[in-house]
């Protein structure tokens, strides 16, 4: 009989033991799943802005997919998960692809692919302008893009690391004006200085060209000039071949939300991951246990946030 209780307590010692041994290595299974899926293929990120409202709300979770191949496939209407160049993260919408011409109006107007829709709070192109988006492998001649695309393309310089240098000149027509003109003029409350016309934004130099056009005799229109020269040898940059594909992503708010249409094209590297799912927009069960497994990381590893 004591015979048979030792056998039965081994047996239970061991089948104790063996269950251990499995519950351990189906957490270690399990841990290095949300280790993979959270490094690898899924981000949960919590929305600390409106800029995508009424689709998403301040603190909103939503998962973005870092797979290669969601990248690949993303298409105008995609919700995606970008790095700036201060290397802060905003989600915004993909306004426009690689190679699309996209037309802004001052009336609030945005024309795509023969595709009209009118834009809400869309105050930043105070002008009509036309931009065309640039893909992998186009050449950039300098002299030939507007005022909106130079602005684009001194961050495509910047992000291939060009070295450059400005001169901008002040034109009515053939003649060329002095430079100083422009030292005498205000923008809002304040007055301009020489030193920050190179850079500023072409809102900002329309404004300015305006203001030379009421005080010039004739009906030629004011155009500031920018020739970019390369730091390394002071020779012209006439041209630029853009290295990757461009995007132009705009929030949903667009009213104080940044996006390209401050910030420029977004290149395919600065791209980290497209939206897959956020827990408003799936069923409640399904949700519920996708509270948990959120709230698993958030223990465990650190919740990414974007701005």
């Amino acid at each position: 009989m004591a015979s048979l209780k030792h056998i039965v307590r081994k047996k239970q010692l061991q089948n104790s033991k063996a269950f251990i041994f499995f519950l351990v290595f189906v957490l270690v299974l399990f841990f290095g799943a949300a280790l993979g899926l959270r490094f690898y293929v899924l981000e949960p990120l919590r929305l600390h802005d409106s800029a995508m409202y009424p689709k998403f709300k301040e603190d909103d979770v939503v998962w973005m997919c870092k797979l290669p191949r969601c990248l690949d496939e993303l298409k105008a209407g995609d919700i995606v998960w970008a790095r700036q160049k201060n290397r802060e993260t905003l989600v915004r919408k993909v306004l426009a692809m690689p190679g699309d011409k996209v037309k802004f109006y001052n009336n609030g107007k945005i024309r795509v692919k023969n595709k009209t829709t009118e834009v809400e709070d869309e105050d930043v192109f105070i002008e009509t302008r036309k931009i065309a988006i640039p893909k992998k492998g186009d050449t950039l001649y300098m002299s030939k893009l507007n005022d909106v695309e130079q602005d684009y393309a001194i961050n495509i310089l910047l992000e291939q690391n060009i070295p450059f240098y400005i001169k901008t000149s002040l034109w009515q027509g053939e003649r060329q004006l002095p430079l100083d003109m422009l030292g005498a003029l205000k923008l809002g409350n304040r007055q301009v200085s020489l030193k920050e016309v190179d850079l500023l934004p072409w809102q900002d130099r329309y404004l300015l060209e305006l203001q030379v056009f009421q005080r010039e005799i004739g009906n030629t229109p004011i155009k500031i000039k920018r020739e970019f020269y390369n730091k390394a040898d002071s020779s012209l940059i006439e041209k630029v071949i853009v290295q990757d594909d461009c995007y132009f992503i705009i929030s949903e708010k667009l009213k104080h939300a940044p996006d390209s249409r401050e910030l420029g094209f977004f290149t395919k590297s600065q791209l980290l991951g497209k939206y897959v799912y956020s827990h408003r927009h799936i069923p409640k069960i399904v949700g519920g246990y996708l509270d948990r497994i959120t709230a698993f990381l958030k223990d465990v590893l650190e919740l990414s946030s974007a701005n």
